[in-house]
């Protein structure tokens, strides 16, 4: 059974992976920050899954992580506590339809659909948030097809707006209604700038390449978010990297924070902006 479920998963990120365009800088960037040290948030996609390779080598880490559970699956509990003792934090990774039709069964039982109302897509938000109290925001799982709805991605923006959550954009494919959904709403954009293991590369070495290329964003603009994942999609290749490469990453100047951390910086940015408007 458990060959059968990473069978699919192999077959899921092969069809979203095209769309990930992760050894690139963000084509959409929210405001650069004038910050003395710049920052860097590594988020940690698919804990939760039933397969875990890599979860406690990260776990481990001595650097803040930021770590995203898929709700209602094998392992959501436990990795919710497993994570919160070792004081990394948490973000919902809240599953929402893909562009292309896939099993049901690969979202989890509770995900936003595209035909849902904007009301239905915030109760399932709310229903998935009670699983984990206490989190900081949440972010897609696949969700390649919801980004690109912009009725539901404003009233995505508005329940988190509404909860005192950030919402980050992991741009799962280009053409995304997320970054107009974010303006019209008035809310702070957080978007990824690379995915770890883009363009199906979850060798050790691509995983260590793309860090320092987040490194170097982080550098130029303030700030950088870099999306790596547990299991199937990365695992022990991805954790290994992050643990290698976190010294180099401090040598540069960079201090490795919570995304809530970069949310917060920005939204004091926005206000100091709008105050000399």
């Amino acid at each position: 059974m458990k060959t059968l479920k990473l069978l699919f998963i192999t077959i899921l990120f092969c069809l979203i992976a095209p769309f990930c365009i992760g050894g690139a800088k963000s084509t959409t960037s929210a405001e650069n920050l004038s910050v003395s040290t710049p920052k860097m948030s590594i988020v940690i996609d698919d804990f939760g899954s039933y397969e875990q390779s890599g979860v406690e080598k990260l776990l481990s880490v001595n650097v803040p992580l930021t770590c995203a559970i898929i709700p209602h699956v094998d392992n959501s509990e436990s990795n919710f506590k497993e994570i919160s003792e070792h004081g990394h934090e948490v973000i919902l990774h809240m599953p929402m339809e893909s562009h292309v039709k896939l099993p049901e069964n690969w979202y989890g039982p509770v995900y936003i659909k595209n035909s849902d109302s904007p009301e239905m897509a915030k109760q399932k938000l709310e229903e998935c948030l009670k699983e984990m109290p206490s989190v900081k925001g949440f972010n897609f799982h696949i969700g390649s097809g919801v980004s690109q709805n912009k009725t539901l991605m404003k009233a995505i923006y508005e329940f988190a707006t509404e909860h005192e959550l950030y919402f980050l954009d992991s741009k799962t494919i280009e053409t995304t209604a997320t970054v107009d959904a974010c303006k019209e709403t008035g809310s702070i954009y957080l978007g990824r700038d690379i995915f770890l293991e883009a363009n199906k590369n979850r060798s050790y070495g691509g995983v260590c390449k793309r860090l320092l290329e987040g490194a170097k964003i982080a550098k130029e603009k303030g700030y950088s978010i870099v999306i790596g994942h547990v299991g199937a999609e990365g695992g022990e290749n991805t954790a290994k990297a992050i643990c290698d490469t976190i010294e180099e990453i401090q040598k540069m100047g960079i201090e490795i924070v919570p995304l809530s951390e970069i949310y917060e910086q920005l939204k004091v940015c926005s206000s100091n902006n709008n105050n000399i408007k």
